[in-house]
């Protein structure tokens, strides 16, 4: 892939048919896909048919993906709302699902990594608990995320990738200071973005630090408002970013720019 930025407006199943088609293979993913009907931009008529939607569009990306590579997904479980007062509402359980999709696609599973927000950033679940305090009423408020992150297969260890590298991008690439040590990070969400589920922009950051060299190719197929393009910009990354929505990749396509105006 000559250029370092690279960005499609366009059905990511269809972009990753070409690319499968012109030869590209990608070093790392990190994507957050559309949550499940809780958001104006993603809709599906019945839960399998979102489940059926993840196992397609993952089952193209590990056409793509280099063998020994990572693929690392951000998830969280959603709450169904009640539709009357008596009914009860639902939590649907996305992230397990997904792991169960994910290996039977062929990725092999590695991390849970917890993303813990502030409690102030979560819906209140447990107002009716905190006046009446009966047992079995308890609802916890959610403020965490998951990020999946699974491998590509591959022979031999993870020291066959390492060797592939030339000393100088292992040297320019190698962790420096501080780093998470646990699978929990606490991190605030994003506030500023006028996207309804920004990705922060320190977790691609993190994420694409860990689990790649510099120069290597980043994609995104659910680009969102590029988030994970500024992290691979600032990191010294080549990036693919595949939206679908026209607003939200024309806002890509700006804050990318901005972005390489700003380094």
């Amino acid at each position: 892939m000559e250029e370092r930025y690279k960005l499609y407006n366009d059905d990511c199943l269809n972009v990753i048919d070409e690319l499968i088609k012109d030869n590209i293979q990608v070093d790392l993913i990190v994507t957050s896909p559309p949550y499940y009907n809780v958001k104006e931009y993603s809709h599906w008529e019945k839960y399998e048919d979102y489940l059926l939607f993840l196992e397609e569009v993952f089952s193209k990306t590990f056409d793509i993906l280099k063998e020994g590579r990572m693929c690392c997904v951000n998830l969280s479980v959603v709450i169904e709302p009640r539709l009357k007062r008596s009914c009860e509402s639902r939590r649907i359980p996305i992230p397990f699902h997904f792991v169960n999709i994910m290996e039977k696609i062929g990725f092999k599973f590695l991390e849970d990594i917890i993303w813990v927000k502030p409690e102030g950033s979560a819906k209140n679940r447990n107002g009716r608990f905190y006046q009446d305090r009966n047992p079995v009423q308890y609802k916890p408020n959610i403020v965490n995320e998951y990020i999946l992150v699974f491998q590509k297969p591959m022979k031999g260890l993870i020291d066959k990738i390492i060797r592939q590298y030339k000393e100088t991008d292992k040297g320019e690439s190698k962790i420096i200071g501080e780093y998470e040590r646990s699978n929990v990070w606490y991190i605030n969400p994003e506030t500023k973005s006028k996207h309804l589920a920004p990705f922060p922009l320190e977790l691609p950051t993190k994420l694409i630090s860990y689990y790649s060299y510099k120069n290597d190719i980043v994609l995104d197929m659910f680009m969102g408002s590029a988030t994970t393009g500024i992290a691979c910009i600032n990191t010294d990354r080549k990036f693919i970013g595949i939206e679908i929505d026209e607003n939200y990749f024309k806002m890509s396509n700006d804050r990318i720019e901005e972005s390489l105006q700003n380094k």
